[in-house]
This record gives structure tokens, C-alpha cells and sequence, in this order.
């Protein structure tokens, strides 16, 4: 599995990212990610390269860098569940990841994407500076994308799964 970092990522992770992804990448099996702040405190966006699915992570310290795979995989897997996806497609696509390798990004609209909804993020988060990561996760999944062919990357991400392992 290839998480696709910003730079800013990047420098945080103190990670040597190596070049962009083969042409040959399963990009369902591909995600961007990038490090952003909300009031002081940083999260991790994470997004599919092709269903542009996407969750958030967070907030994260220093500490929970180490453990970043982990939390990656059991972010994909639980909010997963918590969409609603059948168990069995979640099983399947989880046995085909495979050890994460960080590399640089590789598609710009990508980039702006996971900055419209960041936008977006900023927009709504509570007065008090408390964020529902779990509520935001779920909202963000019904955000429309104009580049989608299902308009919204949830969709996007079930018919996917749909497709392959139904």
C-alpha cells in the first residue's frame, strides 16, 4: 500500500520519501496524505487516490508518529465500518494492503481536493475548538467532487468495492 505524502507531511514523518508511484499502481490501493492545523492542533487528512475517500486522524503529537502505520490501517478499516460498508468487501481489502510505503505525491487535484474539504473543516468546526473527528469523518464522505463520476467520494468508494469483490 502507498501513502503519497505532502511535503509538509513529509518533513513532519523526518521520513526520506521516495520517488512517485509506477504507472502500474493499483490506485484503489493508493492514498494521499497531508498534515494540517485546527486551532493549534494537528490532524492528518488522509484520501484514496482513485475513489478520493477520505478520513481524518487526530488530533496528533509527536509520539503517535511511530505508531502512524497503525493508525492508518485501523482508520481505513473503522470508518469503513462506521460507513456502513459490507464486512466482508472491509476483510477483503484489507488482506490486499500490504506494508505501507511513503512516497511524494503525484496528482495535484488531489492536493486541492483535500484542501477544499480542509476549507471546509475550518468552516464548520465548533466555537469552542472541539472537533468530532467521528461526525466529520461521515460528513466529509458525502462532500461533492466534480471530478467523480458518483459526485460523492462515499459513494464512490461502496461502488468501487462493489465491483470488486461482490
Amino acid at each position: 500500500m502507498i501513502i503519497q505524502c505532502t511535503k509538509k507531511l513529509g518533513d513532519y514523518l523526518k521520513k526520506n520519501l521516495t520517488s512517485k508511484p509506477k504507472e502500474t499502481q493499483d490506485l484503489f490501493y493508493s492514498w494521499h496524505a497531508h498534515l494540517f492545523l485546527i486551532n493549534r492542533k494537528k490532524y492528518i487528512m488522509v484520501m484514496n487516490s482513485q475513489t478520493r475517500y477520505l478520513f481524518v486522524l487526530g488530533p496528533v503529537v509527536a509520539k503517535d508518529i511511530k505508531n502512524l502505520d497503525e493508525m492508518i490501517y485501523s482508520g481505513i478499516q473503522e470508518n469503513l465500518e462506521a460507513d456502513k460498508v459490507n464486512p466482508i468487501f472491509i476483510e477483503q481489502y484489507v488482506q490486499h494492503m500490504d506494508r505501507i510505503e511513503y512516497m511524494k505525491t503525484s496528482e495535484r487535484s488531489i492536493i486541492g481536493q483535500m484542501n477544499d474539504a480542509i476549507y471546509y473543516i475550518e468552516c464548520v468546526q465548533e466555537d469552542d475548538g472541539i472537533m468530532d473527528v467521528q461526525q466529520l469523518n461521515r460528513t466529509l464522505n458525502d462532500f461533492p467532487m466534480i471530478k467523480l463520476p458518483l459526485k460523492f467520494s462515499g459513494r464512490m468508494m461502496m461502488q468501487e468495492m462493489e465491483n470488486r469483490f461482490a
